[in-house]
């Protein structure tokens, strides 16, 4: 295939989606604008502020974390212990004449046991954890908001879109991943958000130092997304991704979903999403095939409790090749141990239920300690999309505890047992961090 070809955008799906949309929405409430709330599964939130003028009216963050992996993989001889510490600092200009800029260095360093596979250090007896030593411009961004409604963004940049599935900064790894390219939000329109992104270098969590570490791409993300309706909110997208040097990865998603909220009684919520893309291959992917995505999410809360089943499906083109999201944070995705961030050809079924509960800030009584304590366990039956295979199952537990003045504590238990898929995992992770 030609160069040509790389540059093909085939839209009109995208285009479709987004005029069913525009019209689902015209019938609509526009929503309150909401914050966003940090997530230690996901990381911060994108850092956004309404315009105004002073360059000196700017900010400064960092983040430590220190992390302790333990890995037993029943394939290999020895057992993986890392012990790694990132840091990130960043600064971020006011506005000057409706601009701003911004830059973030990443820092991750090794302390104590480096008994494991980084991917580079030829540590083959030992299972991967994916933390390597490594010193780079993490963010480095030039943002105007010159044009009424429209935001624009060039340079190096942290993306996490939606729930991540397809595109996100993989956060959990010391390593972010991160983007060169530029950006366009458009929020002109009264009741729909319009992101359109090109990225053309993926700075991936291996570090500059691996041969995979950066990926030249030719990557178009279109994204459009209602105001809050009466249903929730309508989403829909078109994700181009052509991986230069990774071509079996290059893929064409289209997509679209539904997530919303229902006051079932005063305490008691049902929250959902419905969600069907078809991917396709791209650009010079090595086979042609199409796969099905059916994310099915339901579940109930009250007070700070909440339980929910999913049910994913990654398709399979009769095993020849599987519905895959290359550019995604995979590990809040089909179990903590890691063991399908690449779908094998069959295909992937990921049935789960989750329990979730945080204990409240200002809770009384002998749970005042734990005030904003986070825990999580999820159990996940494994199966192929084609073929009838049982893959395994999984056990997940996850623990945050925020502490006080920015510092917090958090613990991560994985549990993979193998039926006609890899081998048995277990990983066993604990970390302290501080961020300002």
């Amino acid at each position: 295939m030609n160069m040509t070809s790389r540059h093909r955008i085939t839209a009109r799906p995208f285009v479709a989606g987004s005029c069913l949309l525009l019209s689902a929405v015209a019938f609509g409430s526009a929503a309150l604008a909401q914050g966003a709330e940090y997530d230690p599964q996901v990381g911060a939130p994108t850092r956004y502020q309404a315009s105004h003028t002073g360059i000196l009216n700017g900010k400064f963050w960092t983040d430590t974390r220190y992390r302790y992996e333990y890995v037993d993989q029943a394939n290999l001889p020895k057992d993986a212990r890392a012990s790694t510490i990132r840091n990130k600092t960043g600064v971020e200009s006011g506005f000057f004449h409706g601009f701003r800029a911004g830059v973030e260095g990443e820092f991750v360093v090794e302390l104590g046991p480096d008994d494991f596979n980084n991917t580079i250090n030829g540590r083959t007896q030992y299972p991967v954890v994916v933390d390597v030593e490594s010193a780079e411009v993490d963010q480095a961004y030039l943002e105007s908001h010159n044009i009424p409604g429209v935001v624009l963004l060039g340079g190096r940049y942290l993306e996490n879109l939606d729930n991540l599935r397809y595109v996100g900064s993989v956060a959990w790894r010391q390593n972010d991943q991160t983007f060169d390219g530029a950006k366009a939000t458009i929020t002109a329109f009264p009741s729909v958000t319009f992101l359109y992104a090109y990225i053309g270098n993926v700075n991936r969590i291996f570090s500059d130092s691996s041969p995979v570490g950066n990926i030249h791409s030719n990557v178009h993300l279109m994204h459009a997304e209602s105001k809050e309706l009466s249903i929730g909110k309508l989403t829909a997208y078109t994700y181009l991704i052509d991986l230069y040097d990774l071509d079996r990865f290059s893929n064409a998603s289209y997509g679209g979903f539904l997530k919303g909220k229902q006051k079932l009684t005063d305490s008691v919520d049902y929250h959902y999403r419905f969600e069907y893309a078809q991917q396709t291959s791209y650009a010079n992917t090595p086979v042609n095939y199409d796969a099905d995505y059916v994310r099915v999410e339901q579940g109930l809360s009250k007070g700070g409790l909440t339980g929910t089943l999913v049910y994913e499906l990654l398709g399979s083109d009769n095993g020849v090749a599987a519905f895959q999201t290359p550019l995604a944070t995979g590990h809040i995705f089909n179990g903590f141990a890691d063991v399908f961030l690449v779908i094998p050809p069959t295909g992937l079924q990921d049935f789960y239920a989750e329990a979730k509960y945080k204990v409240p800030a200002s809770s009384g009584g002998p749970l005042s300690y734990f005030g904003g304590l986070l825990l999580i366990a999820q159990y996940h039956e494994f199966r192929s999309a084609v073929q009838d295979l049982d893959y395994g199952s999984e056990f997940d537990f996850y623990a945050y505890m925020p502490l006080r003045d920015g510092f917090y504590a958090e613990a991560k238990y994985a549990n993979y047992q193998a039926d006609k898929f890899f081998t048995d995992v277990q990983k066993v992770i604990i970390g302290v961090g501080y961020q300002y």
